[in-house]
Parts: C-alpha cells; sequence; structure tokens
C-alpha cells in the first residue's frame, strides 16, 4: 500500500503546521481538532510538541507558525536578506568610534547572538552558533523582552532566566523592570542602564510589516570613546541601521 511506511504522528503534525500556516489571523486548539477531526489528547500532544520546537508559538489563546519555522525559512530562501542584514551590520561598524556590532534573533533560550563584528576583528563578519544574550542585562535582551508576546516563549524564558536568580538583582522588582520596558515599546530602542561607566550598550527593534518582532542590532562601544553629545547620534544610527533591515524584509 502506498505510504504505508510513513510516520502517522509526523504527517499530523505537518499538517497542523500546514493549517496554522494558511490561517492568516491565528487557528485555536479545538479549531485545530474539529479541522482534522483529532482525539484532544492526541491534539494537544502533537501541538505541545510542535510549541516546544518553536515550529508554533500560541498568542492570545491562538496558535501561529513559529520563529524556528521562519527562520528555517528564511535562511533557505532568502539569502539576499542575510546579505543585506551584514551590508548593514559593516555600515554601522565603520561609524562607530571604536566598539562591537552584533545581531540576533530569537529562539528558544531567548535572544541569540547570530552575527559580531568586534574591534578586535575589524572588518571581519564573526558567524556565531546561535549564543545566548543576557535578557534583562544586555541592551538586546531588553529589546527581545519588550517585544515577547508569544506566550509559550515567555514561560520558556522565565524557566531559563527566572528574574528571581538573574534579573532581580539588576532591576529590584519587576515593576522598574515593567517600566523601562513600557518604553522600550515606545522607541522601539534600548539603552542598557547597567555598567555604563565601561560600555555604552544601544539595541534597536528590527520589526515585520505587522510590528512583529524579528530581531534585534546593536552596537557595545567602551565609555571612554563616547561624549555625552555623541550618545544620541549613535542611536540613531542603531535605530536607522534595524529600519534599514526591517525594510528588507519586504
Amino acid at each position: 500500500m502506498a505510504n504505508s511506511n510513513l510516520i502517522g504522528s509526523l504527517v499530523k503534525g505537518i499538517e497542523i503546521v500546514k493549517l496554522v500556516g494558511f490561517s492568516e489571523n491565528g487557528i485555536k486548539s479545538n479549531e485545530i481538532m474539529a479541522a482534522m477531526n483529532l482525539k484532544a489528547p492526541t491534539c494537544y500532544s502533537l501541538i505541545r510538541t510542535l510549541v516546544a520546537c518553536g515550529f508554533l508559538e500560541k498568542r492570545n489563546g491562538r496558535f501561529y507558525l513559529g520563529n524556528e519555522l521562519i527562520l528555517l525559512t528564511k535562511k533557505q530562501s532568502n539569502s539576499s536578506f542575510l546579505s543585506k542584514v551584514e551590508t548593514e551590520l559593516m555600515a554601522l561598524y565603520q561609524k562607530l568610534p571604536r566598539g562591537t556590532v552584533i545581531f540576533a534573533v530569537p529562539g528558544l533560550d531567548g535572544i541569540l547572538q547570530t552575527h559580531r563584528i568586534s574591534f578586535d576583528r575589524p572588518g571581519v563578519i564573526q558567524h556565531l552558533d546561535s549564543e545566548p544574550m543576557h535578557p534583562y542585562a544586555s541592551a538586546a535582551g531588553l529589546v527581545y523582552l519588550a517585544f515577547l508576546q508569544d506566550e509559550t516563549n515567555l514561560m520558556l524564558v522565565n524557566e531559563r532566566w527566572p528574574f528571581a536568580e538573574f534579573g532581580i538583582h539588576l532591576w529590584k522588582n519587576r515593576t522598574a523592570l515593567n517600566k523601562y520596558l513600557d518604553q522600550v515599546r515606545k522607541t522601539q530602542i534600548a539603552v542598557s542602564p547597567f555598567e555604563k561607566d565601561v560600555y555604552l550598550r544601544i539595541s534597536a527593534a528590527v520589526l515585520d510589516k505587522t510590528g512583529k518582532f524579528i530581531a534585534a542590532v546593536g552596537v557595545s562601544i567602551p565609555a571612554q570613546m563616547i561624549k555625552d553629545k555623541n550618545i544620541q547620534t549613535m542611536q540613531k544610527e542603531v535605530s536607522r541601521s534595524a529600519k534599514v533591515i526591517s525594510a528588507a524584509l519586504a
């Protein structure tokens, strides 16, 4: 019998991903269950597995395609986008007095650094193996938290980076952190308030046309290389680079 040796659960999982992908406004779990004629335990197990792998994400009770699937698709079919990212990172680096430029994307471990140009290797774009960045201390991490909407990813961040262990000594309480994140959402840029006498760390959000967070672009500059009047200039440059990369998504 044709296709008799296929793995049934894998086929069902792929069909769920297709169903979600064609649902422009997301889809509820009971709608998936009805559309695919699945029993509740089977449906929930498949959805939970797809969410854990990053192929689906849950926002406001509805399921959408997850970041891992989106990133895989972009990596396969949109190499021109990454080429534009690298071009913009190099352009930003050349405007720094001395420092490091980074590009980071959301993943299962939070915000992950994938590209870097550092002052000790000038002009070299380093391709990193998705290095996790501190969500409560780094500028890129704070931008990520500000735009984090997916309920599952939020839960994973809280498990991987519990605030009581990694954030409370920095922010004292969640109220202070949330107030800061509100401001980041308005400006789409974060300046890390920590160790500013050592490094100036700035990151801006790369958003798609729907306003969804796709990545962060940022800089880290030794404090002694920066004058007060240059801080706003660097913020504008980082923000401009994020907008250039956002435009490349189209």
